[in-house]
């Protein structure tokens, strides 16, 4: 009998730890724009999968959907989806995206970080899409992708794109 007056503070201490554990939004926002900016300034990962002229990475649990716009894939993790934009007459050092969403009244922006390096430029932003939603952006030079996330995973989903829009390769060859 007493062994279970002793367990249950246990499982309630256990409980409540557990349940700091998770970060909150904005803990999830700042880590993920701050790793995002990381993962611009590494290596790229080499593409593992090729769409029409574009190659590019697909981390494991993500798929490719092909569409007949080969501007804009489709790419499904689970339930979410992300769009890839690829804008074949920019360069890496293009800013467009980043300017054409500063410009932009009707988009909140919680927060914003641009990174420039060895001649390219990229940005990683979180968005207010309505009460419970956000939109997040990721972009290097004419790649941009985008996805609508609840408060979950914020920081990963942000990674994962950057690592996606950073490994894309356009072929020239199929031009």
């Amino acid at each position: 009998m007493k062994r279970k007056w002793l367990l249950a503070p246990a499982c309630c201490v256990l409980l409540f730890t557990l349940t700091g554990c998770g970060k909150t939004v904005e803990e999830q926002i700042d880590t993920g724009v701050a790793s995002a900016q990381t993962v611009f300034e590494e290596n790229p990962q080499q593409p593992n999968k090729t769409i029409g002229k574009i190659q590019l990475f697909v981390p494991s649990g993500y798929e490719v959907k092909e569409s007949e716009d080969l501007n804009n894939l489709i790419i499904k993790q689970g339930n979410a989806s992300y769009i890839l934009f690829v804008n074949y007459h920019e360069k890496e050092d293009s800013n467009l995206h980043y300017e054409l969403l500063k410009k932009d009244p009707s988009k909140k922006i919680i927060k914003e970080e641009t990174v420039e390096l060895d001649g390219a430029f990229g940005f990683s932003a979180v968005l207010e899409y309505d009460k419970e939603q956000f939109e997040l952006i990721v972009s290097s030079g004419g790649v941009k992708m985008s996805t609508i996330s609840e408060d979950k995973n914020i920081d990963q989903k942000l990674v994962d794109m950057m690592t996606i829009v950073r490994s894309v390769k356009i072929d020239a060859e199929k031009e």
